[in-house]
C-alpha cells in the first residue's frame, strides 16, 4: 500500500462509505419489507424515526460518493511519481498488468471503480428525486420505490467501496512496469492498426468525429429546449425515453471527442491523445466534462421521475418537478458544449 494524504484520505472515505452504505442498506431493506407488510398508519406512527435516519444516512452516503469519484481520480495523480517510467494516471491504471501476482488484479479493479463511480452518483441521484417528489405528498405513496432505490443504492456503494478499498491495499510499488506511459496505447506507431493509434484517428474519426459531437449535443439541447415548451410531453416517460437515450448516447461521443479533439489541443501536443492528462494540464475542461455529466444524468433522472414517481398524488405536481430536471440538463449541455467550445478555440 503507497500511504500518501490521498490514500489517507480516500482510504477513510471508503472504510466510511462501506460503513455507511451496509448500515443504510439493511434499514432501508427492513423499513421496505414492512412497509409491505404492515398498514400506512402503522407505518406513520411507529417507524417514521427510523425512515428519518434512513434518509439522513442515505443523503450522508450520497455526498460521500459523489466526493469519491474526482477522489479517484486526484488519488491516481498523487501516485505518478512512484513509479520512474509512469508519466500519468493512464500508466497508473497499467500497474499490475502481466503480473502473476496479488497486483494482477489491479487494473481490473480499477476499470470497475471508473464504471462504478458514475453509476454510483445516477443511482443516488436517482432515491434522490423520487424522494423529494414523494414529499410533496400527504400519504407517501412513493416510499416503498425510495427504501428500494435507497437500498440499491446502499448495497452498490457497499461494493464500490469494497473494491476501492482492495485496490489500496494491495501492494504496487514492487511490480514491473511494462508501458507505464498512456503512450504506448494512445501515439504509439507500432499500434498503428489499432483503434488507439495516431493514424487511424487521423485518417477515419478526426475528419467526422467533431460534427458528430456538435450534432449531438446541440441536437440533445435542441431536444431538452423542445420538451420543456411542450409540457404534455413531460409527464410521458414514453416521450421522454429518446431524450435518455440520447443522454447515453452522448457519452461515447464526448469520450472520442475528448481523445480526438480535445487532448491534443488543449495540451498543445499534436500527437497526444490520452485524456487522463487533462486532469493536472488543463482542469478547466474537467468543469466542462462536470457540466456534461450533469446534464446526461438530468435527463436520465427526468425520465426516472416520469417512470417511476407518477401516482395519483404527484399527478398535479409531476410536470412541473419534470421539467426542472430537463432545465437543469439544458443547463449542463449548453455549458459544456459552449465552454469545451471556447476552451478549444483559445488554446
Amino acid at each position: 500500500m503507497i500511504l500518501n494524504a490521498y490514500a489517507v484520505l480516500d482510504s477513510c472515505t471508503a472504510l466510511l462509505r462501506l460503513v455507511v452504505g451496509l448500515v443504510t442498506a439493511v434499514l432501508a431493506f427492513s423499513l421496505w419489507r414492512r412497509w409491505n407488510a404492515e398498514t400506512r398508519a402503522e407505518w406513520q406512527t411507529a417507524r417514521e424515526d427510523r425512515s428519518y435516519l434512513v434518509f439522513l444516512l442515505a443523503n450522508l452516503l450520497l455526498i460521500l460518493s459523489v466526493v469519491s469519484w474526482p477522489l479517484l481520480y486526484l488519488l491516481l495523480q498523487s501516485y505518478v511519481p512512484e513509479w520512474p517510467d509512469v508519466m500519468c494516471i493512464y500508466g497508473v491504471t497499467q500497474v499490475g498488468a502481466g503480473s502473476v501476482g496479488p497486483s494482477r488484479f489491479l487494473p481490473g479493479l480499477l476499470a470497475a471503480m471508473q464504471v462504478l463511480k458514475p453509476a454510483l452518483v445516477f443511482l443516488a441521484g436517482s432515491w434522490f428525486v423520487l424522494y423529494l417528489l414523494n414529499r410533496r405528498t400527504h400519504t407517501s405513496p412513493l416510499m416503498p420505490r425510495v427504501l428500494l432505490a435507497v437500498f440499491l443504492f446502499g448495497m452498490l456503494a457497499v461494493c464500490d467501496a469494497a473494491i476501492e478499498g482492495a485496490y489500496l491495499i494491495i501492494p504496487k510499488k514492487e511490480e514491473f512496469l511494462s508501458a507505464g506511459c498512456c503512450t504506448g496505447a494512445f501515439d504509439a506507431e507500432e499500434h498503428a492498426s489499432g483503434f488507439f493509434s495516431e493514424s487511424s484517428w487521423s485518417e477515419n474519426s478526426a475528419s467526422w468525429i467533431a460534427p458528430v459531437y456538435y450534432l449531438v449535443n446541440i441536437g440533445m439541447a435542441l431536444a431538452l429546449l423542445g420538451y420543456i415548451l411542450l409540457p404534455a410531453w413531460r409527464k410521458s416517460p414514453v416521450r421522454l425515453l429518446p431524450l435518455c437515450l440520447g443522454a447515453l448516447v452522448s457519452w461515447p461521443v464526448v469520450g472520442l471527442f475528448l481523445i480526438v479533439i480535445a487532448a491534443p489541443r488543449l495540451l498543445h501536443l499534436a500527437h497526444h491523445h490520452c485524456p487522463y492528462d487533462l486532469l493536472p494540464a488543463a482542469p478547466e475542461s474537467v468543469v466542462a466534462l462536470g457540466w456534461f455529466v450533469l446534464g446526461s444524468f438530468c435527463a436520465g433522472w427526468a425520465w426516472l421521475a416520469a417512470c417511476c414517481g407518477r401516482s395519483p398524488e404527484t399527478v398535479p405536481f409531476l410536470g412541473q418537478e419534470v421539467g426542472k430536471l430537463l432545465r437543469l440538463a439544458l443547463w449542463g449541455y449548453a455549458g459544456s458544449t459552449i465552454m469545451l467550445s471556447l476552451e478549444l478555440a483559445l488554446a
